[in-house]
C-alpha cells in the first residue's frame, strides 16, 4: 500500500559500520536529534564491509518482525558519494530508507514497491552532508523525519517504483534429478542458509540427500536436536529457506562451507 502516514515511532537500523568506531552513535544522535520520541532497534551492525547481498539478506529475514509503520534504515553503501540514487521506498505499510544498490531485493522480490522517492531535497538532509558519511548526514535525517510522521512524498522526488536497482541473485539450476543452489548466508552459528524453500522440493523430505562438497546428508529434518550432538543435519530455518547445519556444532568450520559454496538437492540412492 502507498505511504498512509501510519508510524510506529520505530526505526530499524542495519549498517555495515561495524561497533569499534563511532559511526552507529553519531547516526543514533542525528535520528534523535530531528526526533527525540524515536525507537531505535539495532537489526546488525556487522555485514561485511561493502556487503551489498548480506546486508539484503539481513534486511530481508527481519522487516517484517516489526509492525506496520516501522521506518527500516539500512546503509551498506559502497557507492556512497556517487550517481548511485539515496531512496526511500514504501512497501506493505513500512518505510524503507537506503541506497539504491540492490538492498531492496530480497525484501521485494519480483515484485516493485508501492512508492519509491529519490532523497533530493536538502531541507531533509544535514546542513553539510559529507560525500563519505550519507548514513549519518542524509538516510539518519531522512530516516528520522519519516519516523516523525512525514510522508515519503515530501522527503523526496517521485520515481518510478520499477527502476529500483535489483542484485542478481542467485538462481536454482534444475535438472531432471537434482537442484544445485549456493549458500548465501552464513550465520554466526556456522549454520550455511539457502534461498531454497520447501515448495521448490518436489521429493519427500524424509528421501531427500543433501550434497554439499564432501558432506552428504540424508534427509531433512525439523529440529537441530533430531540429529546426534556434533552430526550434521539440513532443515528449513528461520528464514524460511534450507540451510545446512550441525547439531551443537559450525557447519560452516567443520566442512569448509562459505558463501557461495554449491550445495545439491535430490533423491537419495
Amino acid at each position: 500500500m502507498p505511504d498512509n502516514g501510519h508510524r510506529s515511532g520505530l526505526i530499524s537500523l542495519l549498517t555495515d559500520f561495524g561497533q569499534r568506531d563511532s559511526y552507529v552513535g553519531q547516526v543514533k544522535g542525528i535520528i534523535l536529534g530531528v526526533f527525540p520520541a524515536a525507537r531505535l532497534v539495532d537489526l546488525t551492525h556487522d555485514v561485511p564491509p561493502q556487503d551489498v547481498l548480506e546486508g539484503a539478506f539481513q534486511l530481508a529475514t527481519s522487516w517484517n518482525s516489526f509492525p506496520a509503520g516501522t521506518v527500516h534504515l539500512a546503509v551498506v553503501d559502497p557507492g556512497v558519494g556517487t550517481a548511485r540514487r539515496p531512496v526511500a521506498v514504501s512497501w506493505k505499510g513500512h518505510l524503507f530508507v537506503l541506497p539504491d544498490n540492490g538492498l531492496m531485493s530480497l525484501v521485494l522480490g519480483p515484485e516493485s514497491p508501492e512508492q519509491l522517492v529519490v532523497l533530493d531535497r536538502p531541507a531533509y538532509h544535514r546542513a553539510n552532508v559529507s560525500s563519505t558519511f550519507h548514513g549519518r548526514d542524509l538516510f539518519g535525517v531522512v530516516a528520522a523525519h519519516l519516523a516523525s510522521g512525514r510522508s515519503i512524498d515530501v522527503v523526496g522526488s517521485l520515481s518510478d517504483p520499477e527502476s529500483i536497482v535489483r542484485l542478481p541473485l542467485p538462481q536454482i539450476q534444475r535438472v531432471p534429478s537434482s537442484l544445485t543452489v549456493p549458500i548465501v548466508s552464513v550465520d554466526h552459528f556456522g549454520n550455511c542458509r539457502m534461498l531454497l524453500t520447501r515448495d521448490d522440493l518436489p521429493w519427500p523430505l524424509d528421501r531427500i540427500e543433501v550434497r554439499c562438497g564432501a558432506l552428504a546428508i540424508s534427509g531433512i529434518v525439523t529440529a537441530y536436536g533430531d540429529v546426534a550432538p556434533g552430526e550434521a543435519l539440513a532443515l528449513f530455518g528461520s528464514h524460511g529457506g534450507l540451510e545446512v547445519s550441525v547439531n551443537g556444532g559450525n557447519a560452516a568450520r567443520s566442512w569448509g562451507i562459505e558463501r557461495g559454496t554449491l550445495v545439491e538437492v535430490g533423491p537419495g540412492t
